[in-house]
């Protein structure tokens, strides 16, 4: 009998690269190489390939995209943010990644955060073992992590150390497909998993090339990167990089993410965009808190924090103490990556063309945020139209 072949990436829409295929598969048969797009995709070699489908059995992405996940009437949802002003001004909302982290790091157990790389101008998931790192990974990415052996990484860690638990954050889809690989390997009590509202993942080697144009014409490299600095307010964010102490401008690319030229093609199906996840927590930002608990609305920020599980619950109750919190719920919280996925734009196609045809000078002036509004103008325009659908 022919040994049956995985069927991981018929069609790139259906991979969302959480690389759990790679880390479950008996014979490491599974690796990820670059597209023309500079996005990361499976590749099997059917020489090392079993047939065992044991990759197929932890392809989260593409049973959630069949079956959506049930809602939960357990679910309880919070707005939420530190008590310490420093923690919330320093965060992407209301620091809520920097106080459950806290918990783990204080007992000495496991923490796994992505984290911006200056030297490989990427984002990988890194094991925390300090706060002074684990302060490093605070705020949003808009470039999609290089799990590559992460999770490899991260098994071996609790299998040395039975003691241990541990805390990971990532996106719906990275935490999706580790969900399944730990349940696999009966290890998933022993992990607390936080994912993240996310808006999409944008091409890691798109923002290499980028920031690389950008040095080369500087004659230096960036010492400091940031996609959300909350100097003006939690809602008008200001997207820079820094080099040789100067501000340098960097809104091109995030134009780019924000209207979803950069993003995965996954993304435009994504099913985590809903309240109900594979995770413990979800977290991310209260869009429109101002409208629903306007006496908690904080202009430096506020997290939405969704409990779905006992083990999230638990984390919660053991924060309670160093944070503020309202209780909240599925109609107030709605905000536009809950409800649906970007939408993905008519010209996409040729943004990637002119990008690999006409180059990023030509992109850079043709591909702009069509509606220039700040954020909190979009957000409360999306909210309207959602709260009167609901």
């Amino acid at each position: 009998m022919d040994k049956q072949k995985p069927r991981l990436c018929e069609n790139k829409d259906e991979c969302c690269g959480c690389t759990a295929c790679a880390t479950i598969c008996p014979k490491q048969a599974i690796t990820f190489n670059y597209d023309m797009e500079g996005f990361l995709y499976p590749r099997v070699d059917f020489t090392k390939c079993v047939g065992c489908l044991k990759c197929e059995a932890v392809c989260s992405f593409k049973k959630d995209l069949k079956t959506p996940l049930m809602e939960d009437s357990k679910t309880k949802i919070y707005a939420a943010k530190s008590r310490s002003r420093d923690i919330v001004t320093n965060s992407s909302s209301g620091g809520m990644f920097t106080v459950f982290s806290d918990v783990f790091l204080e007992r000495g157990d496991i923490v796994a955060a992505c984290q911006y790389s200056y030297e490989s101008a990427s984002v990988m998931l890194s094991i925390i073992t300090d706060k002074e790192s684990r302060d490093k990974a605070r705020g949003s990415k808009y470039i999609q992590a290089e799990l590559k052996d992460s999770f490899d990484k991260l098994i071996a860690l609790l299998r040395k150390h039975r003691e241990k638990k541990a805390l990971v954050f990532g996106t719906g889809c990275q935490i999706a497909g580790l969900d399944l690989v730990l349940k696999s390997m009966n290890l998933r009590d022993r992990v607390v998993l936080v994912d993240l509202i996310c808006h999409g993942a944008a091409s890691s080697n798109l923002w290499k090339n980028y920031i690389s144009k950008i040095e080369s014409e500087k004659g230096s490299s960036i010492s400091y990167v940031t996609f959300k600095n909350k100097r003006n307010g939690w809602e008008s964010p200001s997207v820079f990089a820094i080099i040789d102490g100067k501000e340098i401008s960097i809104k091109s690319y995030a134009d780019w993410f924000y209207m979803g030229w950069s993003l995965r093609e996954s993304c435009y199906k994504c099913p985590y965009t809903r309240i109900d996840r594979r995770s413990d927590i979800t977290i991310g930002d209260y869009w429109g808190i101002q409208n629903v608990m306007p006496e908690f609305y904080d202009r430096m920020g506020i997290s939405l924090v969704i409990v779905h599980t006992e083990s999230g619950r638990k984390l919660f109750d053991n924060v309670s103490p160093a944070i503020d919190y309202q209780l909240s719920n599925r109609r107030e919280c709605l905000q536009p990556r809950l409800i649906s996925p970007q939408r993905r734009p008519n010209d996409r196609d040729l943004f990637w063309s002119d990008m690999q045809e006409k180059g990023m000078d030509y992109c850079i002036e043709k591909y702009v945020e069509h509606d220039d509004v700040s954020i909190k103008k979009k957000i409360k325009k999306c909210l309207k139209r959602l709260l009167k659908i609901q």
